[in-house]
């Protein structure tokens, strides 16, 4: 078996491209299909992450047993070497316990079949070329010649398949984790343009009182004087060794500032895209987080009036009109808050604040 310099050139292509994009598979397949002059193809791509796998084909019409068929190879194909290619009659010659369905692959084709191991995971992610019935393999080693050369590609595009799903559900992950802060997290490149905010942040700028996003998607501040501010903080942290800087950021509503942290992305440059990146979090003082009365419960173990006495406290209520809200004595109240300190390990309001401040925030 032996084919034109080009169409190779035009195989090896389309299997990288699959790798790249595992839409293209189903076309690579086919290519690599009829290249062989195979009735048809199969790649089964494992993921072992999940303990599952995914049917590549060439297009044509399997037989309606066709999972639990190429469940029977894959059992004989985990057993082979790494990147070893085997034809269907050398890979079910030696009987195991898997006879029956080995007879029942034979008999629907599979057996005339080029074969190869692609990954050492289980599942294995493996290839199968059913050549026509008439057509025997024996004394065909053109075929397994033409599928060794392959497999280094086949193996090297599944890797990066396998690096690209990888990368995919840690971005997944990071994206997911920044979107449970409670407050507004940018990334801007040293020019002020926005190249990444959370929700939060998104619903600040788009509030546009005291942040906004200007039509060339670059982020600005209300005032001349907090835009100076922003921009000098932001090419401060340019500077892999600025150590930071903060900023109020004047809301023409007359609400309380933002409150804007600004910190270079240490030791991250640009891929040409951008030079650098810079890390903003931005807080609303009107809309601090509360811890949930399930969670000073669960930490705590406090009860529902002691829970209410809690909140007052941290809300900066004051005892008397803690007691008035809870139809209670201030004797009561006091009673509650020495319970609470008690439970908390606190001394004062002051200190109690800080500790249900920090499990507002870390018990989201």
């Amino acid at each position: 078996m032996s084919i034109a310099l080009q169409r190779f050139s035009n195989l090896i292509a389309a299997i990288y491209a699959a790798g790249n994009d595992p839409d293209r598979w189903d076309s690579a397949i086919g290519e690599i299909t009829d290249t062989f002059g195979a009735v048809n193809g199969f790649l089964v791509i494992a993921d072992p992450a999940a303990d599952r796998y995914a049917i590549k084909t060439s297009g044509a019409v399997g037989p309606p047993d066709l999972p639990a068929q190429l469940e029977a190879v894959a059992e004989r194909v985990q057993q082979l070497p790494v990147g070893s290619t085997v034809s269907g009659d050398d890979l079910f010659a030696v009987p195991g316990p898997d006879s029956a369905l080995a007879d029942q692959v034979s008999a629907n084709g599979l057996s005339n079949s080029f074969l190869a191991r692609l990954s050492d995971d289980r599942p294995s992610s493996w290839i199968c070329l059913v050549m026509p019935d008439q057509q025997s393999l024996t004394g065909r080693p053109a075929g397994l010649a033409l599928l060794r050369v392959l497999v280094p590609h086949l193996r090297g595009a599944l890797r990066t398949q396998s690096k690209l799903v990888e990368l995919s559900r840690e971005r997944a992950f990071a994206l997911a984790t920044l979107e449970q802060a409670h407050y507004g997290i940018m990334i801007v490149t040293t020019d002020a343009a926005l190249v990444f905010a959370n929700s939060m942040a998104e619903r600040i700028t788009q509030q546009g009182d005291g942040l906004s996003v200007d039509t060339l998607g670059c982020l600005r501040a209300g005032s001349a004087t907090t835009q100076r501010q922003l921009r000098q903080l932001i090419d401060c942290a340019a500077d892999p060794g600025f150590a930071g800087g903060n900023v109020a950021v004047t809301r023409c509503s007359g609400r309380k500032p933002l409150i804007l942290r600004v910190t270079p992305l240490d030791g991250i440059a640009g891929d040409g895209l951008w030079d650098r990146a810079v890390l903003l979090l931005v807080a609303d003082p009107d809309h601090d987080p509360e811890p949930e009365p399930a969670a000073l419960h669960e930490l705590y173990g406090l009860t529902d009036a002691e829970t209410m006495v809690a909140m007052g406290v941290l809300r900066g209520d004051g005892l008397p009109a803690v007691a008035d809200q809870l139809s209670v004595s201030l004797f009561t109240a006091r009673t509650h808050l020495q319970h609470i300190f008690a439970k908390t390990k606190t001394h004062r309001q002051a200190e109690l604040v800080r500790l249900l401040l920090t499990t507002a925030i870390s018990a989201q």
